[in-house]
């Protein structure tokens, strides 16, 4: 069975996969480039610089826009009988190169293989745990540094970020993690967190299982009941996800409006509302566009991270706002808003959980988790 390395760009190869070539020195070794839809084989028996050399036709320092191949596309590159197979992390801060290594699994996982083994990679965010860990030699490291300045020195100066070769991204110490297609979709979906792809995992926060979570959420439901009651009148909760926060005020008695634009989550959200739930598919903007739902509160819980226009708080039909959101995004943009605005006062501001680190994927990663503080925003003029 052939050796597989499956990268988005031909130079990842000499960036994070030397030791996986050095392994497998005597046998040839299939390298798949997602971004040309190509594949080379590097034959066993050539010298790392030779077997490099190969793929320096390949690399293409201003390409990063194409479509990515489809998980079919890849499983036909892979070849007819692929042994190991070895692929970006889907958690990868590179979002393209993220994406590239969910998609290779989800390859993998066509062809009935059980995992993929991941490169840790490039993510500032979240600590993956090696299986893994490959130190380069002095002579290796040199033939990587001549293969980037001759092959790819563009990128030493690019200015697409995910593109440009650092030094950090340049390792010394090749790590590698296995993860099966559950734990790939997981990852993935956590670092694509602000967009449509952070519903490809159930619960990709784990909401449903973190303590932190859990705490978060229950001081967050305890919250909200301080300041407005069930009598009050229905509650808009803006950005629901798949409802755990809904779960909570529901079961306290609130009639909850739950609003969420991802077809994804609002699939799961509308599967298990509780009664008194109605779900919605408005986004900020579509509520404060149309003004139709007045309501005795909206609950903006975590949702303030998509770069919304601030001022549309104010076209919302209620006297009262509820915001909680990690401390760093509050004193970056709300408070500097809330100072220039002369439509709503400050009328509480409490912690609602501190930060902590914390486990995710099964123990596969662990991250900071940054904490959550509530802010109560009440028209002025409105009385408590």
């Amino acid at each position: 069975m052939t050796a597989v390395i499956a990268v988005l760009h031909a130079e990842d190869i000499a960036l994070e996969f030397v030791s996986v070539l050095r392994d497998h020195a005597g046998q040839d070794v299939l390298v798949v480039v997602g971004q040309a839809r190509a594949s080379v084989t590097l034959p066993g028996g050539l010298s790392l610089r030779e077997r490099l050399e190969l793929l320096g036709p390949m690399v293409d320092p201003g390409g990063n826009t194409a479509d990515l191949p489809a998980p079919a596309d890849v499983a036909a590159l892979l070849g007819e009988a692929p042994g190991e197979i070895w692929t970006h992390s889907p958690a990868d801060h590179r979002i393209r190169r993220a994406r590239f290594g969910w998609i290779v699994s989800r390859a993998v996982s066509s062809l009935s293989l059980p995992a993929v083994t991941c490169s840790v990679g490039d993510n500032p965010f979240l600590q993956t745990i090696p299986g893994t860990v490959t130190a380069i030699t002095g002579a290796e490291a040199e033939v990587k540094i001549d293969f980037i300045n001759r092959r790819a020195g563009g990128l030493l100066c690019s200015r697409v970020a995910d593109r440009l070769v650092t030094t950090d991204r340049v390792p010394a110490v090749e790590r590698f993690f296995t993860a099966s297609a559950a734990q790939a979709n997981r990852l993935y979906a956590l670092i694509s967190s602000l967009g449509d792809d952070a519903a490809v995992a159930d619960d990709p926060w784990e909401f449903g299982r973190s303590a932190y979570e859990a705490e978060r959420l229950d001081a967050t439901a305890a919250w909200t009941a301080r300041w407005c009651s069930p009598q009050d009148g229905p509650i808009v909760e803006v950005g629901a996800c798949q409802g755990e926060l809904t779960r909570r005020l529901a079961a306290k008695g609130y009639q909850v409006q739950a609003t969420e634009p991802n077809a994804g989550f609002r699939a799961r959200l509308a599967e298990r509302a509780e009664p008194g739930v109605e779900v919605l598919a408005d986004s900020l903007e579509d509520l404060a566009a149309h003004g139709e739902r007045p309501a005795a509160a909206y609950l903006l819980a975590e949702m303030l991270y998509y770069d919304q226009e601030l001022a549309l708080l104010d076209r919302l039909p209620t006297d009262l706002v509820l915001v909680a959101l990690e401390t760093g995004q509050l004193n970056e943009r709300v408070w500097p808003w809330l100072r220039e605005q002369s439509t709503w006062r400050v009328a509480e501001r409490v912690e609602l959980a501190p930060p902590t680190l914390e486990s995710v994927c099964d123990g596969l990663a662990y991250l900071r988790k940054r904490g959550s503080r509530g802010l109560v925003l009440a028209r002025m003029g409105r009385r408590r």
